[in-house]
């Protein structure tokens, strides 16, 4: 299973001192399948959470940013994470990890907080996509990326730093995760293009020129309101 943290988790002093692990865009942090010894911090890049299904179609299931926490899950693994951009990670042993959690009740409350604010978070992106048209999922996409960058970097939602979203994935990294097909997600970036809700200086970004309209057409909960303001 795959967490967000924040500094705010005190679990995650596990990783001061911890030595740093840099990866290549594309190279592979975790296999499917693999044994599950390892918890992991990233400290800089983007990283990519997948699934192969046995008729060889990919689903991607996460993002993951700074101040993400890739931990517990069985015995194995059942999720692959790549590397998306040059990323720096750090990595403990998972039995460290259970011994913090059993000696700090204060760490362990705040593991089983984040794993709520983990359930919370994973309903709201089904809610968002759900029955939605393929631009209303970009539109989905757009908002979830801008607001991932905006809990990583601990900014206020009116931030100026939030009008440019990076979109360091592949067209077909992001077609698998919303359900579509490349060329579907192409056109429907066109199109918010054409609305004037975005414009694109280059593939690797999106300004977001229509915050309003571009949340109006995401649907009402769109991980900025004030529900979520608290994640």
């Amino acid at each position: 299973m795959l967490f967000d943290a924040t500094t705010k988790d005190t679990f995650l002093n596990i990783f001061e001192g911890a030595p740093e692990r840099l990866l290549r865009p594309g190279e592979m942090l975790i296999h499917a399948g693999s044994e599950a010894e390892q918890v992991y911090n990233i400290l800089d890049g983007t990283l990519m959470v997948s699934r192969i299904g046995n008729d060889g179609r990919r689903q991607v299931l996460s993002f993951l940013f700074p101040d993400n926490f890739i931990g517990l899950t069985t015995e194995r693994y059942f999720f692959s994470v790549q590397a998306v951009t040059k990323a720096r990670i750090v990595a403990r042993p998972r039995v460290m990890l259970e011994a913090r959690l059993s000696e700090d009740p204060e760490a362990g409350r705040a593991f089983l907080n984040m794993v709520y604010r983990v359930l919370e978070n994973s309903m709201d992106l089904i809610y968002s996509l759900g029955q939605r048209t393929a631009v209303e999922r970009v539109a989905v996409f757009l908002l979830y990326l801008r607001n991932r960058h905006r809990v990583a970097l601990d900014l206020a939602d009116d931030s100026p730093e939030l009008k440019t979203v990076a979109l360091p994935m592949s067209r077909q990294d992001i077609a698998d995760f919303l359900g579509l097909k490349k060329e579907t997600v192409s056109r429907s970036f066109t199109q918010l293009d054409d609305r004037g809700l975005i414009s694109r200086p280059d593939n690797a970004h999106a300004v977001i020129n229509d915050l309003n309209g571009l949340r109006k057409l995401a649907g009402i909960q769109d991980f900025s309101s004030p529900l979520r303001a608290q994640v």
